[in-house]
């Protein structure tokens, strides 16, 4: 790990194995998350000697024990655990990780709910949802290698579980999961012994061909061997859409405040504007993703975005066209200004914008 390393060169070095560490949010608790990040990608729950719950149980729980421990009683009626009797990793045993994440939200919108929002309160309020956001990450981690049947294996870690494209399961991703959901395996092995028999008759072995990067409306060449045109469309505008990913990122993870971080005061008052009441969390991943990939796929520009701000302000065409003018150095008539707003999605209008 670097030393000084920001959170956005974790996620770009880490991948699809980075997992979010708050701002405002306890200091040990926060690095305790980034150990364990260091460690969990050939971690999960059903493995026996690299089990995930474990490995929680090592790096999460002493820290939060001693983090509850320094906080005064009131607090720790809003947490689903007690500094004495029950770790983290004791209700995931006993419940799983998606119990336990919803038990970290219900009783942190109670407090919210009574908050004064001091420095104090901030500070256990950041704490708890960076590990909600933890636990909803781990929930179905699967392990390194997962067999379909006993003479076919295959690799299963966490990089394939999201298209590289969008916010949809790979391909290979979405088998695993119909697959694990409805038992296959059982059938699998039931009617492997036919199957054997005609595969090697044929010189044949069975290879399913499923993508690990991509969902099946992405995955570069169709099961008919031609080129699939939505990846080589989604492929040339990647650059765009991970932006986005991290612009809305950002802008969920602190609400109320402008924190998209594009660099441009009116794209970051659209990402505040837009994602103001929004029911989406950090822990969104997928959906987060797939809606910068309907924001790129719709074209909604950065110079759009500037519109609907500058709209929102009651700013008129002609105004709005010389303001852009002087960002991007090309003013735009009334004319083109009307055409571009109108060609924006509803979805992407904010609230209280005329047009």
């Amino acid at each position: 790990m670097k030393i000084f390393e920001t959170e956005v060169d974790a996620s770009e070095r880490l991948g699809p194995f980075y997992i979010p560490v708050w701002e405002n949010s306890d200091k040990s608790v926060a690095n305790a998350i980034r150990i364990f990040r260091e460690k969990w990608h050939s971690y999960s729950e059903e493995s026996k000697s690299h089990n995930i719950i474990n490995l929680i149980k090592q790096v999460i729980d002493p820290v939060v024990s001693e983090y509850l421990s320094s906080l005064p009683n009131q607090y720790l009626s809003f947490c689903p655990i007690s500094r004495e009797k029950c770790n983290y990793s004791d209700l995931i045993k006993l419940r799983g990780f998606r119990y336990t994440a919803d038990q970290i939200h219900f009783y942190l919108r109670d407090f919210v709910g009574k908050s004064s929002h001091t420095e104090q309160d901030i500070l256990f309020i950041s704490t708890q949802d960076m590990l909600k956001s933890l636990f909803m990450i781990c929930e179905g981690k699967k392990p390194n290698r997962s067999k379909l049947a006993p003479d076919i294996s295959f690799k299963s870690d966490k990089k394939t579980r999201l298209c590289a494209l969008c916010g949809n399961p790979t391909e290979f991703s979405q088998f695993m999961h119909t697959w694990t959901k409805h038992g296959y395996i059982e059938r699998e092995n039931n009617e492997r012994d036919n199957a054997e028999d005609n595969d090697e008759k044929e010189g044949k072995k069975k290879r399913p061909d499923l993508s690990t990067n991509y969902c099946l409306p992405h995955r570069p060449k169709l099961h008919d061997g031609s080129w699939n045109s939505l990846y080589k469309q989604a492929k040339r505008s990647s650059e765009q859409f991970e932006q986005e990913v991290l612009r809305l990122r950002r802008q969920i993870a602190h609400p109320d405040r402008h924190n998209a971080k594009s660099g441009d005061r009116l794209i970051d008052k659209y990402f505040y504007y837009y994602m103001l009441n929004s029911s989406l969390d950090p822990t969104n991943v997928s959906e987060l993703r797939n809606l910068a990939r309907k924001m790129v796929d719709s074209r909604l520009t950065d110079n759009k975005k500037r519109m609907l701000v500058l709209r929102k302000q009651n700013k008129s065409n002609k105004n709005i066209g010389i303001l852009l003018g002087e960002i991007t150095g090309k003013p735009l008539s009334n004319q083109a200004v009307s055409k571009a707003i109108k060609s924006i999605r509803e979805e992407f209008l904010l609230s209280g914008s005329k047009i």
